[in-house]
């Protein structure tokens, strides 16, 4: 029982209770449903399965933890299972550790995992010549680092890998070098462009261009245009086209292409022409199968085009004469020459070689040089195989 009398002890008791509520009184919009919370020496404690409920701003100052689910750690930093948030300014959310570990920075909004970063709407994979980032503000991709540096252009479509650049918008889409030349392709064609010229292959037509020379293959054929000229013919061979189509290089020793004869002579050294006349001596006959050109004797003949000799000698009226064949069934003679030819058979001339000398031999009245033209085992007016006089 208190001491009634003890008026002095009464008042100690209200001053110690008075205070004991002023402490208190920040918990006034608290509650505790269940359990009990205590002031033990300054130190807040909820226990018997008490549950802190409160409004307002929540300050934790230091370290400390809450059931061990919830941790202040020092400096501040918060950590909730594996995952750590810096305080008020850093503003770091961190979640595992190492290189699986995720780091969220509220500061720059980056978003960092290994060795990916997210910053900024570009996402960066990889360090050094291995990095791979994707920008989604342009649109871009880009792998690697200078000579195998690869980039995709979502905004043009276009693919950069190093020197090399495919462009879907060139040509129906074309692949372009450093160094000028480009390869393209569209719906009839594909081809290659550079400093030199153009080359292009489709389905009607195919063209190799460098300037002004050029082949084509179209539906009228093959062309050609720009194509050098020679004086002679020695050393070249001819392109022939077998029946199945495949193209083969031809040898001048089984003939030339049967192109058009050079004059042996000048035409105005021609004496008598091809056809009927009047026999000029005994043996002679009275159509002349040939053309005669007046010249002095020993004057050296000239072959009137490349191809073989396929005679060389002496034959009977002609005396002595050699035959070339020119290929594609084209041949000339050339007859009544002073001595033997100067070349043999299965030799190998070309355009204006000297074949042997002007002469008077078989049935001949005077120095000259009878050239005869055969196609095709006939023979015709040598002026229709020679250029015009």
């Amino acid at each position: 029982m208190p001491n009634l009398n003890d008026a002095f002890g009464w008042i100690e008791d209200i001053k110690r209770e008075i205070a004991r509520l002023k402490s208190g009184a920040f918990l006034e919009n608290s509650s505790i449903t269940q359990g009990r919370m205590r002031f033990i020496g300054g130190l807040l404690k909820l226990d018997s399965g008490a549950t802190l409920d409160g409004e307002g701003t929540f300050i934790w100052r230091g370290a400390g933890s809450i059931a061990g689910d919830f941790e202040v750690l020092e400096g501040g930093v918060i950590k909730v299972g594996g995952v750590l948030i810096s305080p008020i300014g850093g503003g770091r959310i961190m979640i595992g550790a190492g290189p699986n570990g995720i780091i969220l920075d509220a500061a720059t909004g980056s978003l960092t995992n290994g060795n990916v970063t997210i910053e900024g709407g570009k996402a960066t994979f990889g360090v050094g010549s291995a990095q791979v980032v994707i920008d989604g503000a342009t649109g871009m991709i880009t792998a690697g680092t200078g000579a195998a540096k690869v980039t995709i252009d979502g905004a043009t479509g276009k693919v950069v890998l190093g020197a090399l650049t495919l462009d879907p918008t060139t040509d129906g889409g074309a692949a372009l070098f450093s160094n000028g030349s480009k390869l393209f392709s569209n719906l009839l064609a594909i081809g290659l462009k550079n400093s030199f010229g153009e080359m292009t292959i489709g389905a009607l037509a195919s063209l190799l261009s460098f300037g002004d020379n050029h082949v084509s293959v179209g539906p009228t054929g093959i062309s050609l245009a720009g194509v050098r000229a020679v004086d002679s013919t020695d050393g070249v061979k001819w392109l022939g086209i077998l029946d199945s189509g495949e193209i083969v290089k031809v040898s001048p020793s089984v003939g030339g292409p049967g192109s058009r004869l050079s004059w042996p002579f000048p035409p105005s050294m021609v004496t008598s022409e091809y056809g009927p006349r009047d026999s000029p001596g005994e043996g002679a006959s009275t159509f002349h199968e040939g053309i005669d050109f007046g010249a002095a004797e020993g004057t050296p003949i000239p072959s009137a085009g490349s191809g073989v000799v396929e005679f060389a000698g002496e034959s009977g009226g002609f005396g002595n004469c050699v035959v070339i064949n020119h290929g594609g069934g084209l041949k000339t003679r050339y007859a009544h020459m002073q001595t033997l030819p100067a070349v043999t058979v299965g030799q190998t001339v070309t355009r204006g070689q000297a074949l042997g000398p002007v002469g008077n031999t078989g049935v001949s009245f005077g120095a000259h040089l009878h050239f005869e033209v055969e196609v095709d085992g006939v023979k015709v007016n040598p002026r229709t195989k020679l250029p015009a006089s």
